[in-house]
């Protein structure tokens, strides 16, 4: 009996062994975790697939009065983004920068990692994808482009409820655990085989439930719907038609599948020109980029999350789930933004001709979203 035990304690030593000399990229990445410098740890993130530019003609700088903002609105601005951990702050405002900071060593040619602001990019690809006829509709079923989905209870999730957020997919996000469903498509080597095999818990359309996954699934519907790289497809539809320079993705492992729902690589002003982009409703010069009608589906509120568009978040309501994170209403209603894990963002202020850039590391307190935004307003010098 002793002996049987034995061989069975060897067995799953073995065994275990094995799971860990397979995962050993996935080990390696969760015991180095760059952590509270995940943003700027640029160059941590191993392996990449390089988004080639093409960079455009320089954003022109605002001098002097021209910047358009009363010098205590901007002082007041750079204080509080230099109090919170913040890389770099920029402001564009009526196509000119009336506002560029660095902090830490940064400059306007650093790159970080945009978190979640990676979500928006990719809806702004799908929108490409049906203009280019790869994709029908947002209303087909993900099935349609992922046949493994066709023969359960995920056959009827359709792209436009990933987008929103109500798959009805499991929500299992708990960043201490190194089995759920967030920890192994950020850290593990398979991102792909790790999305799709997450189960439905619920039918979709039931309501808003914000999910990674979602955005990971529909990184591999791209791929196979126009047959390319995530990151080929993006740079030439999107990144270098808005005269950005070269940007970069986070891929699983080496040939691997790009991380698309957190790990974009970009520099501040690169930012600015896709915020303007989104701005300028979808056109950059004479060329529209995205269809003005696609955006304009971006920028709906969910019935679900009057705050949510198509993974993108909007000043809509007052009682929406972004309430906490802001001490007053947000003075531009028309205001829509960019959302990444500690604190990355793109204001986008159609009404005041405003784009405004934070990137940057976790902040120790609560970073108040309306403080900005609010006081360039208020400091607008007509």
């Amino acid at each position: 009996m002793k002996k049987i035990l034995l061989y069975i304690f060897l067995a799953l030593v073995l065994l275990a062994l094995q799971a860990v000399l397979f995962n050993w990229m996935f080990v390696t990445r969760m015991l180095t975790y760059p952590g509270e410098t995940a943003v700027t740890a640029v160059d941590w993130y191993t392996p990449k697939a390089i988004v080639p530019g093409r960079p455009g003609t320089p954003v022109p700088v605002a001098v002097g009065e021209e910047a358009g903002f009363t010098a205590a609105a901007l002082d007041s601005i750079v204080e509080y983004a230099g109090q919170n951990n913040s890389a770099a702050l920029l402001v564009l405002h009526r196509g000119r920068i009336a506002l560029e900071k660095y902090w830490e060593g940064h400059s306007a040619q650093s790159t970080t990692n945009a978190m979640s602001m990676a979500k928006t990019v990719l809806a702004l690809l799908v929108g490409v994808a049906i203009e280019d006829g790869f994709i029908d509709s947002e209303a087909d079923p993900v099935a349609k482009y992922i046949p493994e989905w066709a023969g359960d209870a995920r056959a009827d999730i359709t792209i436009k409820d990933m987008l929103q957020m109500s798959s009805g997919l499991r929500v299992y996000a708990d960043q201490n655990d190194p089995f759920s469903d967030l920890v192994q498509i950020y850290l593990g080597t398979d991102a792909a085989a790790t999305a799709l095999k997450v189960p439905q818990v619920q039918p979709p359309g039931g309501g808003f439930f914000y999910n990674n996954v979602n955005t990971q699934v529909l990184g591999v519907l791209l791929e196979r719907a126009t047959g390319q790289p995530f990151a080929e497809y993006l740079s030439h539809k999107i990144w270098q038609p808005i005269g950005a320079g070269d940007a970069a993705y986070w891929l699983d492992r080496e040939g691997g599948m790009a991380k698309t729902f957190c790990c974009f690589f970009a520099t501040a002003r690169d930012w600015l020109r896709l915020g303007q982009m989104m701005l300028d409703r979808g056109r950059v010069g004479e060329q529209q980029v995205i269809p003005e009608s696609w955006l304009q589906k971006m920028l709906t509120p969910t019935p679900f999350e009057p705050d949510y568009g198509l993974h993108v978040w909007l000043a809509y309501s007052e009682d929406g789930r972004r309430k906490k994170h802001r001490s007053e209403p947000f003075i531009a209603r028309d205001m829509f933004y960019l959302d990444g894990a500690d604190i990355q963002r793109v204001y986008v202020i159609p009404s005041y001709e405003l784009v405004i850039v934070r990137v940057g590391n976790d902040v120790p307190g609560m970073w108040d979203d309306a403080f900005v935004p609010n006081t360039l307003i208020r400091g607008i010098v007509e």
